[in-house]
């Protein structure tokens, strides 16, 4: 009965870590730092990184590197781009997730490289990209995406320039 309770108490904190970290991207991506702070702050203390600890650290990472804390965002990424291996994840969502954090670190490095205890790993994984789980695709993509406001069509040629009409 205890073992039971245990292991309900655990799913239920790992979903709760899942739809914070979840959320918190999504404020991420809306630029407002404060409301991912405050989502992630609903994480409970407890959480495996095995388990979703790993989510919930990378999007710390993310939130720190996002907020201007780049030595910490950093560190935090090398953190949780060494502990993958104890993850349940599979070997191409490893690869791919080591890759994102590797391509974040450089887009905030100073020189434009990433840092060594990054570097040192990048040669030693490979993934298939078709193999890679669509959800954790999404949730961490690897290109950033800019939202164009509205495309606006271009201007209208002047009378007797650039169409056939005569």
């Amino acid at each position: 009965m205890l073992t039971r309770r245990r292991s309900v108490t655990r799913e239920e904190t790992n979903a709760i870590a899942s739809r914070a970290s979840e959320a918190a991207l999504a404020a991420l991506g809306r630029e407002d730092f404060a409301r991912a702070r405050d989502e992630l702050s609903v994480v409970p203390r407890r959480v495996e990184f095995a388990e979703s600890g790993w989510k919930v650290a990378l999007v710390n990472a993310l939130t720190d590197l996002a907020a201007g804390k780049r030595k910490n965002g950093i560190n935090t990424l090398i953190k949780v781009f060494q502990r993958l291996d104890d993850t349940g994840l599979t070997q191409d969502d490893k690869g791919y997730l080591r890759l994102f954090a590797l391509y974040r670190a450089i887009e905030h490095s100073k020189d434009g490289r990433a840092p060594a205890a990054l570097r040192d790993h990048a040669e030693d994984f490979r993934f298939d990209t078709t193999l890679v789980d669509p959800a954790l695709k999404a949730l961490f993509p690897l290109k950033r995406v800019e939202q164009k406001a509205d495309d606006i069509p271009p201007p209208p040629f002047p009378a007797g320039m650039g169409s056939s009409e005569a």
